[in-house]
């Protein structure tokens, strides 16, 4: 089963980066990548703050300098939103974070697409922010779609991304999402917190297909209903008031 998920905007250095990168999906960055990197190596403020979605002057001078050093840090790590705070990475046995790393897939403004394995350079790129007249999910749509068509193939597909990442690829085959509702209202902060739980149970039980997933109990979460629109079966929880 392949999980696919959204980036987070706060971002962090990792223990035990790497001097050489590892990208996993080959897809063509490199125009993407240089408009990026001219950007980042101007010296206007407003432009770069404007980029990376900070406004201080010494927020700006921290990010210039984690991306200078020239190392690569791991995807998984390197994301620091609610969903991975959730997930707890570092703090997942052997086979469930190995598990995270063959079966995850982080969209990113940026890269298009990494797996949660992959070392990048770090990175700040605020979401929806044209880079120099690009529009990252325009760019990517066509240069993702053959690739991950691919490496979905046979595959069992959990979409937990956010919608706007629904713009860089289109599922071609059934696939499971998620709704969650709290006091029957749908929620937002709580759905990125419950994204990053389900994704920790899912490596601790190391689901690999629908079935396994469905005998899953998470906690706090009670299964209201399944609503099925062609390709998509959406599974929609109530949180529980307790939680």
């Amino acid at each position: 089963m392949k999980i696919l998920f959204s980036p987070s905007e706060a971002k962090k250095p990792t223990p035990n980066p790497l001097n050489s990168p590892i990208n996993s999906i080959i897809c063509d960055r490199d125009e993407i990548l240089q408009k990026y990197y001219d950007i980042v190596n101007s010296q206007d403020e407003s432009i770069l703050g404007d980029i990376f979605g900070v406004k201080s002057t010494s927020d700006i001078a921290k990010i210039k300098n984690l991306m200078m050093q020239k190392i690569y840090h791991k995807a998984i790590l390197m994301y620091d939103g609610v969903a991975y705070e959730a997930l707890d990475y570092l703090n997942l046995d052997e086979v469930a974070s190995r598990y995270i790393d063959e079966n995850l897939l982080i969209f990113s403004n940026l890269y298009g697409v990494l797996k949660a394995g992959d070392y990048v350079q770090f990175y700040k790129l605020k979401q929806g922010k044209k880079i120099s007249q690009i529009d990252s999910a325009k760019y990517y749509k066509p240069r993702l779609d053959k690739i991950l068509d691919e490496i979905l193939e046979g595959e069992d597909i959990l979409d937990l991304r956010a919608g706007y990442y629904d713009k860089f690829y289109s599922i071609k085959t059934p696939y499971i999402t998620m709704k969650f509702l709290k006091n029957s209202k749908v929620v937002s902060h709580f759905a990125k917190h419950y994204r990053g739980l389900i994704l920790r149970d899912l490596a601790l039980n190391k689901a690999s297909n629908f079935d396994e997933l469905m005998q899953i109990k998470f906690p706090n979460l009670s299964l209201l209903e399944i609503r099925k629109t062609k390709l998509k079966s959406e599974l929609v929880f109530e949180i529980s008031d307790d939680c």
